[in-house]
């Protein structure tokens, strides 16, 4: 009987451990299974950023040669502009006149719109609005009061005897008034009749009583405030701010150019004559209008030249068209 019991706990103790056994494998089979999802998806994430710095450095390399390659061809073209600056163009022609001008260095305005304020917003209080209406108010209660009814009183006439019937003796005349000898009085005993007095006296007529009489309430009439709306609260949305910056900014340096110019060999009297009559309708004196070019008109030529940002050193044909002067 040991043995079989002995037989049955072994076989039991088999169980529980290839169960226990299971159960652990199955941890393990999920933990393991998270952790290589977690390393593919660090893998993926590392890819990610590894192509972003590489697409960044392609960029940043990018731009770097276009920089270089725009250097390069501004250097050959300052380079190629003074080997031309030292003489005239070969294209000029017979006839024609050439001096090098101080090109200005130009600028340009440049508006820009930059933020000023961020969006935000205002918190509106709006007050609780209030009315004056009238109002019936109890001043008192309704009541009862007891009210005594006075008795009511009548008048009736009574006799009333005053002095009551009775006898006496009076004196009375008889035949012979007067006999010798004696009185001659005569007493006859009269009976009196009783004396009665009309009386007027107050009777009740009605006694007096008692009644409740209702008393109503009393109202009366005020003028009282009423909130008709609650205060409230508003947010009005406060857009963002932006303000238009001007500022100016450098386009291109001075330098030297040839340009062609009005000089002696092709300039007329009546050619300077209708130059000084537009420099100084320009609003730039050049003294007498003459027809000679005396260092006045050179000074109002420089200052209309530096007026409208043009090349300055000589009456270059750009400052003659630019004050419409026909050259013809």
């Amino acid at each position: 009987m040991k043995t079989i019991r002995f037989a049955v706990f072994g076989l039991f103790v088999v169980i529980l451990g290839i169960a226990l056994f299971g159960c652990a494998t199955t941890d393990y089979r999920n933990a393991m299974t998270q952790k290589d999802q977690r390393i593919e998806q660090l893998t993926s994430d590392l890819d990610a950023k590894t192509k972003m710095a590489n697409d960044a450095d392609r960029r940043a390399k990018e731009s770097l040669e276009a920089k270089e390659l725009a250097d390069r061809r501004a250097k050959e073209a300052t380079e190629r502009a003074k080997k031309e600056a030292l003489f005239p163009p070969s294209t000029a022609k017979a006839g024609e006149c050439y001096a090098r001008v101080i090109v200005p260095t130009r600028y340009q305005t440049v508006t820009d719109r930059v933020l000023n304020r961020q969006a935000s917003e205002r918190v509106e209080i709006i007050p609780a609005k209030y009315e004056v209406v009238e109002e019936q108010v109890m001043v008192n209660q309704a009541s009862r009061r007891l009210e005594e009814v006075p008795a009511e009183y009548g008048w009736v006439e009574e006799n009333v005897l005053v002095e009551a019937a009775r006898t006496e003796w009076k004196e009375g005349r008889g035949i012979i008034e007067k006999v010798d000898n004696t009185t001659g009085e005569i007493m006859c005993l009269v009976e009196v009749p009783a004396r009665y007095q009309t009386v007027r006296r107050q009777v009740v007529v009605k006694p007096a009583t008692t009644r409740v009489v209702e008393i109503p309430a009393v109202y009366q009439t005020v003028k009282v405030t009423k909130m008709v709306s609650p205060p409230q609260e508003k947010r009005i949305p406060i857009p963002e701010e932006y303000q238009t910056v001007t500022r100016t900014e450098q386009v291109s340096d001075g330098y030297l150019e040839w340009r062609r110019v009005l000089c002696e060999t092709n300039m007329t009297p009546d050619m300077v004559s209708r130059i000084q009559s537009a420099l100084m309708k320009a609003g730039h004196n050049p003294g007498n209008i003459d027809g000679v070019m005396g260092s006045q008109t050179h000074m109002a030529i420089k200052s209309y030249q530096k007026q409208k940002g043009l090349a300055e050193g000589d009456l270059t044909y750009e400052t003659i068209e630019s004050l419409g002067v026909s050259i013809k």
